[in-house]
């Protein structure tokens, strides 16, 4: 998986949450999402998505699995 795939799935990581959380919530448009995820607080979620993403990639290249 090469840096780009992973900051695109840590970018689609965080559009199905808010999408979660829109639809438990009766919210039918992103625009609050778009709002409150712009900026540092959106860097911060995709590093900590990139993170952990890496991290399963680490541990699912274990040998003896």
């Amino acid at each position: 998986m090469t840096k780009d795939d992973i900051k695109t799935l840590a970018e689609n990581a965080l559009h199905h949450a808010c999408s979660f959380m829109q639809d438990a919530l009766g919210q039918k448009h992103g625009d609050i999402a778009g709002m409150f995820f712009t900026g540092e607080k959106e860097d911060e979620i995709h590093a900590m998505f990139e993170d952990y993403i890496k991290t399963e990639i680490s541990f699912k290249e274990l040998p003896n699995d």
